[in-house]
């Protein structure tokens, strides 16, 4: 049951959050681009085209449905974290919410930039 629950809400609310970003009217110029490359796809999968894909990749960046700390061991003989030793074998995790509001990650974080995953480096 966790399972299916998992799947409806964070679907459900990516699309909401994903919508209330498209519905603001700075956003405006961004839903004009999507819209215009929906409507002369109409034969194109979704999964091919980029805008909408950027859109999607950018409402996930800045409302990820589950924002909570993703746990992971330290491999193998240990390693070194932003200059901290860590011994293999402990639990480390970062929050996708947190890393996806650095700017030294994503310059202009805060803002609904889809143009970012366009970019061929970054």
């Amino acid at each position: 049951m966790d399972h299916l629950a998992a799947g409806i809400d964070t679907t459900g609310d990516g699309l909401c959050f994903l919508m209330y970003a498209l519905s603001l009217p700075i956003h405006l110029p961004i839903q004009a681009r999507l819209h215009r490359e929906l409507v002369s796809n109409h034969s194109t999968p979704f999964d091919q085209l980029p805008y909408l894909d950027a859109v999607v990749k950018e409402g996930l960046r800045c409302f990820p449905p589950i924002p909570m700390s993703f746990p992971r061991y330290v491999p193998t003989g240990g390693r070194s974290i932003d200059g901290v030793w860590i011994p293999e074998g402990t639990i480390v995790s970062c929050q996708p919410y947190t890393v996806h509001k650095d700017e030294t990650v994503f310059p202009r974080a805060l803002e609904f930039v889809p143009e970012r995953w366009l970019e061929t480096k970054g």
